[in-house]
């Protein structure tokens, strides 16, 4: 018998619309999704980026600053490859694993989501239902429209979140109570389209033509979708040349914000045939990256994806396998060998003054080049639906071996985060991404976490100073008022007792 709510999650998960008009209007939609994107001047010869407010209307819906969601810790969850290779289906799966995953929807021991009645049946479609109108959009099912690229930019996602155990996080004598770690996936522009316009392209080139006939109609003079334009952040002229370069310029600097922020990296394919210039193409997008961003802490970790590949193999479900496919398919062959942009990559990585000393750190093997961009790779893989066609459990499974991978990697990053006291809040971070988005348009330096984080909140530099930044901390941190009190009463006290005892000595010396 086939379990009717595995059913029911794949053919939420796998539809794909072949309705023109249903797919312009989700598009139109998922329009609201789009965080940031990158289009050519054509006059000037230089791309610009948009960046909308994505974030802020996840994070901080009701912009109220510090106050909602000063203990909320984002994580970035981000999904790159070719297009066409199923990197929205795969966010739409790993956003409605979310929904399976909540308490209202329990779970039997083989992972199979359960209803006790007609009612929690209702409730779980509702909320996928809800969950799928806000996107993302898959691949067309028009058969005019198949091969076309779908997303434009990057598109940003809220999850519901992992749960964190007192002590998860490195702290177990402070555990925060109201601490919430939410995930955002982020939902990259196919590499490889080209020029080719995409679907999400389309529907806009359609919103406007019908504009401009109202236009005409009407003589009337309107924006084109006004409501893209008031969430409209932040407009930069890209000025780097390396990024100029058309799609692949989009396609670096895309590869450099992502990898910065992001915790986990999720690299789609599904060429069999092309395994190991695959492993290249991925390591090769890592390393035009990994040094682009620094005094930031964190696991970064890499799961690629074999993803509706043509050849069903159920061995492969095994983690361990797909991996020695990948990784190890050719042990006795250097991966860089072949690679210029690997190669380079290596020998800037082994001049290094720390590391021309200790050839224990030089990049020598394979396995030194993986852990020199990434703290650890693992391998998934989901079949094409056709090729488990009246099992939907089996692929229902997968996805949710995808999303255990992913939970897992993103407790890594924090806990890391954790123990080196470099967590960001929802208004730290949202401070970050903007300097991050100015550098990155401005410069080829890395970018420094450190820096942009104390660029608007310097080191104190005199009492007053020190006394205030004090302050903001201690009231900030949450707690019993009371006990908060006593301590800053103390602490100011201490403060000006010292700070009164050194000025009576500087005075002494000119007595």
């Amino acid at each position: 018998m086939v379990d009717p709510l595995s059913q029911l999650f794949v053919e939420a998960i796998t539809h794909s619309e072949a309705n023109p008009e249903k797919q312009k209007k989700m598009h139109q939609r998922d329009e609201q999704a789009r965080w940031f994107n990158m289009r050519r001047d054509h006059t000037i010869g230089k791309p610009e980026l948009y960046v909308y407010d994505r974030f802020i209307q996840l994070c901080d819906p009701s912009k109220s600053g510090n106050r909602a969601n000063k203990s909320h810790y984002p994580s970035f969850v981000s999904f790159v490859g070719d297009t066409s290779v199923g990197k929205s289906t795969l966010v739409r799966a790993m956003l409605l694993m979310g929904i399976a995953n909540t308490s209202r929807f329990p779970q039997s021991e083989n992972g199979r989501v359960t209803a006790q009645n007609d009612d929690e049946l209702v409730d779980l479609v509702k909320a996928m239902n809800e969950r799928g109108k806000d996107g993302p959009v898959t691949r067309s099912g028009s058969i005019n429209h198949l091969t076309d690229p779908t997303t434009l930019g990057v598109h940003l996602y809220l999850d519901k979140g992992t749960t964190m155990g007192p002590g998860e996080l490195g702290d177990p004598s402070a555990p925060m109570s109201d601490a919430q770690y939410p995930i955002l996936f982020s939902d990259c522009e196919g590499f490889g389209a080209g020029d080719a316009m995409t679907n999400a392209e389309r529907a806009e080139r359609m919103e406007s033509d019908t504009s401009d006939a109202r236009e005409r109609e009407f003589g009337a003079s309107r924006n084109r979708s006004p409501s893209r334009r008031e969430q409209l952040a932040l407009q930069f002229q890209v000025k780097p040349n390396c990024y100029s370069r058309g799609k692949e310029g989009v396609d670096l600097f895309y590869a450099r914000f992502l990898y910065a922020i992001s915790d986990v990296i999720i690299f789609i394919t599904k060429e069999d045939q092309r395994i190991q210039s695959e492993l290249v193409r991925v390591l090769e997008w890592a390393s035009k990256a990994v040094h682009k961003s620094v005094n930031h802490p964190s696991r970064k970790t890499l799961i690629i994806v074999r993803h509706m590949a043509n050849i069903h193999e159920p061995a492969l479900y095994e983690a361990e396998e797909l991996r020695r496919l990948y990784l190890y398919s050719k042990p006795e062959k250097l991966v860089w060998e072949d690679s210029h942009i690997l190669k380079e990559f290596v020998d800037d990585y082994n001049n290094k003054p720390e590391t021309v000393a200790r050839y224990d750190l030089r990049i020598t093997t394979n396995d030194r080049l993986y852990k020199a961009l990434f703290n650890k790779i693992t391998c998934c893989y989901i079949p094409n639906k056709v090729k488990v066609k009246g099992k939907p459990q089996e692929l229902y499974k997968q996805y949710r071996v995808l999303r255990a991978l992913i939970e897992s990697s993103v407790r890594d990053g924090l806990s890391l985060r954790a123990e080196s006291v470099m967590q960001y809040n929802v208004p730290a971070l949202s401070h970050i991404l903007t300097r991050a988005f100015e550098h990155f348009a401005a410069s080829e330096k890395p970018f420094d976490f450190y820096l942009a984080a104390r660029r608007d909140n310097p080191n104190p530099q005199s009492t007053h100073d020190h006394i205030a930044n004090f302050l903001r901390h201690a009231f900030e941190c949450g707690g019993d008022i009371k006990t908060v009190n006593d301590m800053v009463t103390e602490v100011t006290t201490i403060a000006l007792l010292i700070y009164t005892y050194h000025n009576f000595l500087d005075l002494g010396m000119f007595l």
